[in-house]
């Protein structure tokens, strides 16, 4: 068993992150954590640990640059859905998105159904979520189920947009569908600010269900005082469980980013 415990991991501004090897997947982990600034992730099974440095927080120019990198090629591009409700997708074969065994997961609708609507049509299963909309649980679509639910970091009654919401973990709403320990072939976030919520939670509480992800297509945003800290903080845990940029189209404090996590799952 391997266990990273109290000892510090600094080279100069940078803090190490003890990862997991991911091409041989883990069977489980258990937990990441902080400590004095750095990042642990515990695990149980014997895989190969490396390293992972998350640097000092750039400049606004430099964080743009590296946020619109792309590190991950895509020979089968596409956009799924229309105007601002689309997502990049990758349809290239080691994804494996295959019609009638494929799972989606849709949080931020707006009434905008269009992204969901044409995952449904591909044949995956989608679960669509939006507490703000004024609808209850119903089959939207004969693939597309919807959710009178939003995501954020711990169960709770919220007001969004002046409207009382009930919100959930995404660790949660996994058990409630059945999918916790399935592969989630696209995980579409669009909550404007809620990804934080998510961020928070996932990589504190159950990291290993991102093992579980194929492809991340999400609006983030950066508008607000130390935004730029947190987001830089989280792109590059997300880099240290094997997410890569495939696509960015950035926007004045908002950027949506396509991530991918290539190798077998």
């Amino acid at each position: 068993m391997i266990v990273m415990t109290g000892r510090q991991f600094f080279v100069g501004a940078v803090a190490l992150v003890v990862i997991l090897g991911l091409w041989s997947r883990p069977q489980v982990i258990r937990e990441l954590t902080q400590a004095s600034g750095a990042v642990f992730i515990k695990e149980v099974q014997r895989v190969e640990v490396k390293l992972c440095a998350i640097p000092s927080t750039p400049d606004y120019k430099k964080f743009r640059e590296v946020e619109n990198t792309k590190l991950l090629p895509c020979k089968n591009f596409s956009y799924f859905g229309v105007g601002d409700g689309s997502k990049g997708v990758c349809l290239d074969p080691e994804y494996k998105l295959q019609p009638g065994r494929c799972n989606v997961l849709s949080f931020g609708i707006n009434n905008d159904w269009t992204f969901d609507d044409q995952f449904g049509k591909f044949g995956c299963q989608v679960h669509s979520f939006d507490p703000t909309i004024g609808k209850q649980d119903h089959q939207h679509a004969p693939n597309v189920t919807f959710y009178n639910l939003g995501i954020s970091s711990k169960k709770d009654t919220v007001e969004i947009a002046g409207k009382m919401c009930e919100v959930d973990t995404y660790t949660h709403i996994l058990e409630r569908l059945g999918l916790k320990d399935s592969v989630i072939d696209y995980l579409k976030m669009d909550v404007e600010y809620a990804e934080y919520e998510f961020f928070k939670e996932v990589f504190s509480r159950s990291p290993d269900l991102l093992l579980n992800i194929r492809q991340i297509g999400m609006e983030t945003h950066h508008g607000r005082p130390g935004d730029l800290e947190f987001l830089w903080k989280y792109y590059h845990l997300l880099g240290c469980v094997g997410f890569k940029t495939v696509d960015c189209r950035q926007y004045t404090n908002r950027a949506e980013i396509l991530w991918a996590r290539p190798g077998p799952q």
